[in-house]
Formats: structure tokens, C-alpha cells, sequence
């Protein structure tokens, strides 16, 4: 289905066109051609043992008041407690290993981009594959942009010389091309209903538009970001499931707009997703993972103890899954939680490499969108259209089944009655943003978004200088607002760039 694309070895990141088994002049020929490149950007987000969504989760929720590094110790990946503890440096090798994955998949889109146009075949379908890379190169420098500011911006192939003497754009030009990209894919990609089975999996107009709201919601722009959620919105590409917990049971469903497709097709090629590993529990026999990404305390008490949500966002010690003979021990875990929404239990796995497990990484669901959507109506002053919204959630909330259908025990099990989770019915402005950022922290707990809400809400620094005062400890204590908003740029691409790119305020 696809040639795998090697990334020619330079020092730096950026420095790093991307190069196929023929060259450039030979490739890039026709649309199965283009088809093969287009896999090779989808691929370069689930590398085996470098996932971008390792990445995602440490940075969007380790780094705030939702997890806990975990691990056997602060020793075990470093790097992260280093990111936790708000004592980043440049030489930090998580922020570099991030940087340089999204760089890749930036490059591989632009020769995709940039050659895709003269290839033979069929033209509405290479049209296509440009728009879905327009899409994941956009992808690329949102997660860049929100969390290193402007960066150096390429939107076609460049030489090692351009690669490392081109400096930092600012923030806004970075955004600004995010807009071209996604406003222009948005009109030429198929809905997700559109797509047939076997293309559940690619970005569609919807995912182009969800991640170009995110960026206006970022940049505040609330009547653009109204504008454009609501058009998501309405469209009616995208409903609600009955029941939350089907989200981490259904590899592609109807609040699937982002998914990163790490479903093994053959039990003896190991191309899955490592991320369930990385955040299992270290004790319970048949599974020994890593046991990073645990959830806090804190994150718990956000919810109201009848809130089936709960079931779907923590595991426990005592929990049991279908077929196991043990319960699970999660005596490593700060707090006693790990994330029910990354587990895989034991009886899924049989048959697989118990280290490479089939799973599909959501990185936007549906219900994100709505909730956006819902605060950007009431940024807009249009706090009695955003209710509906904000309500749907927590209906879908409070009807959905208590007891998870893959445990065969389970320690907390809400205790749902028909006034759970009541809908909320204040138009205050100040009072419904508070409910709605409450909800938001609820229905996406553990998926990575909290960094990014906190940071566009300007309430970084005070949450977590609060979480250290709480818990005593060391997490957030050192949070600077002139520095912490922003991650360092590595130093080794200020270092090749011989200084052309310039490091972020007090690194």
C-alpha cells in the first residue's frame, strides 16, 4: 500500500528532507505514488516505541494539575518531571524529540503538497490527498505554535542551507498559515460520513475544521471561532454517543474526528500503539506497564461523586477486568488512579506482542467541539444558545451505564439516580465560563487538552501555583507566567541555525 520514506540524516530537525527509495524526479509520479507518500505522513505519527501521542498526553496533561508523572520514580523519564516541575531547559529531551516529530511530519507534507499537484491519475483523488495534507501539516504547527510560539515556517521543500538559516516566524504568521491550510481543505476534503469504511481513519472536513477552531479558540477570536465550530456543529457529520464509555470501546464511531489508527491489521507485524504500556499499572500481573500519565486527586474531586464519567476516566486498585485473575494493583500511582480511557484489558490483547497493543489514539472527539462551541457562544454574549450545548454533555453524562461492561469488579461505581448531573441554568457570563471549563476538565480528563485550555485561558500560572500550595508539592511551585507558557526551543536547532533561531524569554 506504501513505500516507506526515509528521512535523510542531518543534524538538525528541520534539516531533514524527506527522501523515497527513487528521487524526487522520478517519484511523485502518480496518484498511487502520491497515495504512498500521503501514508508515510500518517505513519510518521505513530513511529513504534516515538509516538507523537506520547508527546501529546505528557505535555497536555502530566504538565498540569489533571496527572501525575508516575513511573517507578522522578528519576524514570527524567525529561517529563522536569516539564511537571516547571524546570525546563533547552537541552530538555523531550521538548526536542516532540519538536523534531512534528517537523518531520511537516516536511513529508510539504513534498506531498508541493508535488502532488503535477502527478497523473485520478484528479479529484490527488486533490484529495493535498487537502489531507494540508490538514496534518496544519496539525503540525498547532501543536507547535501553541506551546513554542512563532517557529521557523516552511510550506515547500527546502535545502539543508534554507532549513538552517531561516529564523522564527512570528506566532501570528504560523497561525495565519494554519488558517490557509485548514480554510482550504475544509472546502475540498469529504465529510466523515463521506468516507467508506476503509477511510475512517484519514482526516476529513471535519477534522479541518475542528482544529481551526481550536486555533481561533486559542488565539481568542471567539466570533471566528463561533463561526466555524457552529458550521462543525451543525453539519450533522458528528453526534454524540449514547453512552461515553462506547468512546474507548468503538475503534471509529461517531465523535471520531481526530483518531490515530494504531489498530494492528496482522497479530505478527508490530505496528501498534505503545501509549497503553506507558500508562498501565507496573504491579498487576499481565500487564507491568510503565505506569506513567496517572491521575491526580485533584482531578477526581472535580468530579461530582455521581458522575459516571468517573468509571470511564479512572481505574483503581481492586478493579477487574473480563477473564483476569488478578485485580488491579495501583499502589504505584501517587494518588491510587490510572487512565481507564488508555487501557486495553488483558482478554483484548491475547494473541498480540503484549508491548505493541492495538489501539486507536482519539486526539478530538466530538463532545470537545461542543463544548468549544458553547464557550465561544458565551464569550459572544449569547449565554442561553450556549446552554443547550453545555447541557447535551452532561445529559449524554448522566444516561450513561455506571458499571463498565469490560470489568467483571469494579471498586467505584457512581451511584447515578435521575437527578444526576442536573443541566446547568445560569446565563451569567462569568458564572457559565466557570461551568463550562468545569465540564470541559470532566468530559476530556486525560486526553491531553488541559495544558492548552489552561494556557488559552490565561489561568496557567495561578491553577498551578494553587495545585502546589494545596498538595505541597513541588509540581507548579516554580511556574513563571513571563517564562512557563511557553516550552524552550531545543537548543541544538538554535545551535545548527547558528543562532538564527532565537531562544523563548528567560531559557
Amino acid at each position: 500500500m506504501f513505500v516507506l520514506l526515509n528521512i535523510q540524516c542531518k543534524k538538525s530537525a528541520i534539516d531533514k528532507p524527506v527522501y523515497g527509495t527513487q528521487s524526487n524526479a522520478t517519484f511523485y509520479k502518480t496518484d498511487a505514488q502520491i497515495q504512498q507518500a500521503l501514508t508515510g505522513v500518517y505513519l510518521q505519527l505513530r513511529t513504534t516505541w516515538n509516538e507523537y501521542a506520547k508527546y501529546h498526553y505528557f505535555v497536555g496533561d502530566v504538565s498540569t494539575d489533571d496527572a501525575w508523572k508516575g513511573g517507578s520514580s522522578d528519576g524514570d523519564y527524567g525529561e517529563a518531571q522536569d516539564m511537571t516541575n516547571f524546570i525546563l531547559t533547552p537541552t530538555n529531551g523531550l521538548v526536542a524529540q516532540r519538536w523534531s516529530i512534528l517537523y518531520k511530519l511537516i516536511a513529508r507534507a510539504n513534498e506531498v503538497i508541493t508535488y502532488a499537484p503535477d502527478a497523473t491519475g485520478d484528479k479529484t483523488l490527488i486533490n484529495r490527498y493535498i487537502n489531507e495534507a494540508k490538514v496534518l501539516r496544519a496539525f503540525g504547527y498547532y501543536a507547535l505554535v501553541t506551546t513554542e510560539g512563532g517557529v521557523p515556517l516552511f510550506t515547500k521543500p527546502v535545502t539543508p542551507s534554507e532549513a538552517t538559516s531561516t529564523p522564527r516566524a512570528s506566532a501570528a504568521d504560523v497561525f495565519k498559515q494554519i488558517e490557509t491550510d485548514l480554510t482550504e481543505a475544509s472546502k475540498g476534503l469529504p465529510s466523515y460520513p463521506e468516507y467508506g469504511d476503509a477511510d475512517k481513519n484519514r482526516v476529513s472536513r471535519g477534522t479541518a475544521l475542528a482544529i481551526l477552531g481550536k486555533a481561533y479558540m486559542f488565539q481568542q477570536n471567539y466570533v471566528k471561532a463561533e463561526e466555524t465550530l457552529g458550521t462543525l456543529v451543525k453539519s450533522g457529520d458528528y453526534s454524540l454517543l449514547n453512552d461515553y464509555g462506547a468512546n474507548w470501546r468503538d475503534n471509529f464511531n461517531s465523535e471520531s474526528i481526530f483518531v490515530i489508527d494504531s489498530r494492528m491489521q496482522d497479530k505478527d507485524i508490530a505496528i501498534g500503539s505503545n501509549i497503553p504500556h506507558f500508562f498501565t499499572t507496573r504491579n498487576t500481573p499481565g500487564y507491568q506497564g510503565y505506569g506513567f500519565h496517572a491521575p491526580t486527586q485533584d482531578l477526581r474531586n472535580e468530579f461530582d461523586a455521581d458522575d459516571p464519567r468517573i468509571t470511564y476516566t479512572f481505574t483503581m486498585t481492586g478493579d477487574r477486568y473480563l477473564q483476569d485473575n488478578d485485580d488491579q494493583d495501583n499502589t504505584g500511582s501517587p494518588d491510587g488512579y490510572y487512565d481507564r480511557k488508555i487501557e486495553v484489558p488483558q482478554y483484548l490483547r491475547l494473541g498480540y506482542n503484549p508491548w505493541i497493543i492495538s489501539y486507536n489514539v482519539r486526539l478530538i472527539r466530538y463532545s470537545d467541539i461542543i463544548l468549544l462551541y458553547a464557550e465561544a457562544l458565551n464569550e459572544n454574549n449569547k449565554g442561553s444558545e450556549a446552554l443547550p450545548y453545555l447541557n447535551m454533555i452532561r445529559k449524554r453524562a448522566r444516561q450513561t451505564p455506571p458499571k463498565d461492561p469490560q470489568r467483571q469488579k469494579q471498586a467505584y461505581i457512581p451511584a447515578t439516580t435521575a437527578a444526576s448531573l442536573p443541566d446547568v441554568t445560569t446565563t451569567d457570563q462569568t458564572a457559565l465560563r466557570k461551568a463550562i471549563w468545569h465540564e470541559r476538565r470532566c468530559e476530556l480528563g486525560m486526553e491531553g487538552w488541559r495544558r492548552e485550555d489552561l494556557v488559552r485561558q490565561k489561568r496557567f500560572g495561578e491553577v498551578m501555583r494553587a495545585f502546589s500550595v494545596k498538595y505541597n508539592t513541588n509540581k507548579g511551585k516554580f511556574f513563571r507566567d513571563d517564562r512557563d507558557y511557553l516550552f524552550p526551543i531545543p537548543q541544538n536547532e538554535i545551535d545548527y541555525s547558528n543562532r538564527t533561531i532565537t531562544q523563548n524569554p528567560n531559557f
